[in-house]
Order: C-alpha cells, then sequence, then structure tokens
C-alpha cells in the first residue's frame, strides 16, 4: 500500500515560498472572508434588532409571526445551498461569492420597503436563496488552500466575522434608535436595513479584485506558488484534482452514519446559540430601553469573537478536534443548568450577564467541527463540497423550525421550555461526537477517493485520513 504523494518534510527553499503563500492567502482570502462574514451576520441576524425597533407595530406581527419570519430565510438557504455548493468546483469563487454577497446586500436594502408580514416572508426566503452559497463556499474555499496545522484557526476567524458583527449590529441598531428613528417617516428597522444591505454591497464589490479561485488556477500567484499550495495539501493525504460527482461521492456521504451525525450535531449547536441570539429581546421584555438592550448585548459579541479564535488556535495547536468541541459544549451546558436550576430559573440581571457571556463557546466549537468536516471528508474534492453544503443546510434548517416553537418569543423573557430542551441536547451532543470519534478513529466506514475505488477489503493509507492527520 502506498500514497500517491510521499509524505516528507518541505525544503528551506518552500518553507520560504509557504510563508509568502500564507501571507498572500491570508490578506485576500481571509480577510474578505471575515468582513463578508462580518456582513452576513449583520444581514442575517437584523431581526431582534429590527422587532425592538417598531417592526412588529409597524407590519402588525402576531403570536408567532416573527417567529416564522426568521424561519422563512431557511428555507430559501436549504433549497439553493446544496445544488450551489455542487457548483462552485466548477466555476471561479472569485466570481461568484462576491456576486452573492452583492445580491443579498440588495435585498436586506429592500426590506425596508416590506408593508405587511407576508412581504416580509417573502424576502426572507429570497434573502435565504441569495446567501445559501456563501458559508459553505468560504469553508470549501479554506479547506482547498490550508493545511490541517492553518485551517482550524482560519475558519475560527472567518466565523468570528459573524459573531462580531453581533458587537456592531447592536451599536448601529442603538445608534439608530437614538439617531434615525422617524426620519424621512421610517421607523428605525427600515434605516436598519437600508444601512446594513449597503454595507454589504460595499464589501462585495473588493471580492472580486480579492479572493483566489482554487490552487491550480489563481491567476495572481506564480506558477511555483501554486505549485506549491497544490502540493502541502497533497502531502498531507488530501485530493485536490476534480472527478466530478460519481457514486462514490454519494457512497462516501450516504453509505455511513457520519453525514447524520455531523447534521445532527451541527443542528444542536445552532439550537444551543439561542440564548445569545434572543438575549436583546430578553432585555426587552425585562423592562428595558431598546437602546440600552441594543448597546449591552454588543460586548457579548465581542467576547464571542475573541472566544472563537482562541478556540480555533487551540484546536490547530493541541489535541484532536473532538476533544475541544466536547470541552466547549460541556462549559455551555453548565451555564443552561445555572440559567434553568437558580431561583426556578428567574435569574437577577447580574447571573444573567454572567451565563450568556460563559455560553459563548458553543459558538466557538462550530468552525471546529466545521473543520473537523472539512478534513474528514478532504480525500475527495466532491464529497467535500456536497459535504459541507449538506451539514450546513439542513442542520440550519431543522433547528430553525424547531426554534419556532422552542424559543418561541412569547416566552420572553424566561425561556423555560427553550433553556432545558437546549441543555438536553448539548447533553446529546457531547455523546454523539465522541461516539463517533472513536469510530473513525477504529476505522469504520471512512470516505475514498473517486479517483481510487477499491473494495470493502481494501484500503489504503490515502483512504484513511485520520492515520494522517491525528487532529479530528
Amino acid at each position: 500500500m502506498t500514497q500517491a504523494v510521499e509524505v516528507k518534510d518541505l525544503t528551506p527553499e518552500q518553507l520560504v515560498l509557504q510563508k509568502k503563500l500564507v501571507k498572500i492567502l491570508d490578506f485576500r482570502l481571509l480577510v474578505w472572508s471575515f468582513f463578508a462574514y462580518f456582513c452576513n451576520g449583520l444581514d442575517r441576524n437584523n431581526m431582534p434588532y429590527a422587532y425592538t425597533s417598531g417592526m412588529p407595530e409597524d407590519l402588525g406581527l402576531v403570536k408567532d409571526q416573527y417567529n416564522w419570519a426568521v424561519t422563512m430565510f431557511f428555507i430559501g438557504y436549504v433549497i439553493l445551498q446544496i445544488p450551489s455548493n455542487a457548483i462552485i468546483t466548477r466555476v471561479r469563487p472569485s466570481i461568484m461569492l462576491p456576486t452573492i454577497t452583492f445580491l443579498w446586500g440588495a435585498v436586506v436594502s429592500f426590506m425596508s420597503l416590506v408593508k405587511n408580514p407576508q412581504g416580509l416572508y417573502g424576502l426572507r426566503i429570497t434573502l435565504g436563496f441569495s446567501e445559501a452559497a456563501f458559508y459553505p463556499g468560504i469553508v470549501y474555499l479554506l479547506g482547498s488552500w490550508y493545511t490541517k496545522e492553518e485551517l482550524g484557526a482560519r475558519t475560527a476567524i472567518f466565523v468570528a466575522g459573524s459573531q462580531l458583527s453581533g458587537a456592531f449590529s447592536g451599536l448601529i441598531s442603538g445608534a439608530i434608535s437614538q439617531t434615525l428613528h422617524g426620519q424621512n417617516g421610517m421607523s428605525g428597522w427600515k434605516w436598519l436595513f437600508i444601512i446594513e444591505g449597503v454595507i454589504a454591497m460595499f464589501v462585495a464589490l473588493f471580492g472580486f479584485f480579492l479572493l483566489p479561485d482554487m490552487p491550480a488556477n489563481t491567476r495572481f500567484l506564480s506558477p511555483e506558488l501554486r505549485e506549491l499550495a497544490v502540493y502541502r495539501l497533497q502531502r498531507q493525504g488530501r485530493q485536490t484534482n476534480i472527478t466530478g460527482f460519481n457514486w462514490v461521492t454519494f457512497r462516501n456521504l450516504f453509505s455511513s452514519p457520519y453525514i447524520l451525525i455531523y447534521i445532527i450535531v451541527f443542528s444542536i449547536m445552532q439550537i444551543g446559540m439561542q440564548m445569545l441570539t434572543q438575549f436583546p429581546i430578553i432585555l426587552k421584555t425585562m423592562g428595558y430601553d431598546t437602546t440600552w438592550a441594543s448597546y449591552m448585548n454588543a460586548p457579548v459579541w465581542v467576547v464571542a469573537a475573541i472566544v472563537i479564535i482562541a478556540q480555533g488556535y487551540l484546536s490547530d495547536w493541541k489535541g484532536a478536534r473532538v476533544w475541544h468541541v466536547v470541552g466547549g459544549a460541556i462549559i455551555t451546558i453548565v451555564f443552561y443548568i445555572i440559567l434553568v436550576a437558580v431561583n426556578g430559573g428567574e435569574v437577577s440581571t447580574t447571573l444573567l450577564f454572567v451565563c450568556v457571556y460563559f455560553i459563548t463557546p458553543v459558538l466557538g466549537i462550530s468552525p471546529i467541527f466545521m473543520t473537523w468536516l472539512n478534513e474528514f471528508y478532504s480525500v475527495d474534492v466532491e464529497t467535500r463540497a456536497l459535504a459541507i453544503a449538506t451539514v450546513n443546510s439542513i442542520g440550519n434548517l431543522a433547528p430553525n423550525f424547531a426554534n419556532v416553537k422552542i424559543w418561541l418569543v412569547s416566552d420572553a423573557p424566561a425561556f423555560r421550555n427553550g433553556k432545558i430542551i437546549t441543555m438536553s441536547l448539548m447533553i446529546l451532543l457531547v455523546i454523539l461526537v465522541i461516539a463517533m470519534h472513536y469510530c473513525q478513529q477504529a476505522g469504520l466506514w471512512l470516505p475514498k477517493r473517486s479517483d481510487k475505488i477499491e473494495t470493502d477489503s481494501t484500503v489504503s493509507n490515502m483512504d484513511k485520513p485520520h492515520e494522517a492527520d491525528e487532529t479530528v
């Protein structure tokens, strides 16, 4: 049994080139991805701030219509996500990703024009369509360039852009409530949509000039840098050649329980984040001023961004990915227990703030988990792209339907049922990821390369990425 590419240390000349390559990637790919995902976070998660800035009164939202408006986004998000990530292996990411960023910015700006819940539903679905390819597309692109020693931290920095947007969204919302609410006859939530949509369109323009395509065909890199970029991945047993979808692609995904476990775990993570997402609504329904609630939410997301990046770097530096996921989940469970158990769930404002800050590790385990997924399916380009889109799409849709009832906005500020159910699901998450880790370490149901079909009794070293990659 032999590997297709000999694994050996880089030469001194290659090490110098590698530093240059990584700097270029960080400046172009990582920086733009961070700011684009920052805009994505502003535009996707501005609904709680719109809710506290006059939207229910202007649109006549009653009962669970707000929850359904939030969920409508994910219907559109799921419908196009898997097809779009299949396309990204055949088109130039440097064109596709900035284009969809510009489109979603335009959609968000148009949301300021809606007059009723039905119009809001329609544009939220359209927003889901326009954003569908972005997150899985960037995760796929990061995994197409960075090695296992680099990928966890870079994925975390990328994801931190969205969390940091939570801080700025709170500041923007607070500023709008104080300065623009009522200007030109428009409520604050309309100005919020307009301003945040324009920001996304502005950032999108830079992507056309900054983003790389694939390692073998990026035009702004010299031939030697392109060759090194390919070699860096191949020496870790990662496939870089696009072979097209075939039966091996689907066998890799659907002939083992892993893809289902990845989806369930990712879904639980999304539910686990709801305490942070609902925080401005909790503060508002506790009787605090809208502006104060928005401003007090901002530091939470700054801390979250720092925690996410720290967790990402730590997962690259020390230990298998699974234990970083488990550690973050256990911390989250402990503070959900406190929120449920202390004083029957009626916690003081001070303890509420403490718990919210200490729940932030649930955000950090998400990019680590997606890095694990990226690495596990790295033996085949098409399988990796399809796996990322499948997990992210279904893993976002399912919990958002569940959250309509689990985190019903009319249950604010207590959200007791949401806290209890979330705490229980996080315990299930810990059990599932540990079981999956040991199954993978035992060599059960590992994915295979599309260009190297083998019988079940013959498995090459290249088909066992985890023997060479202990970060999983």
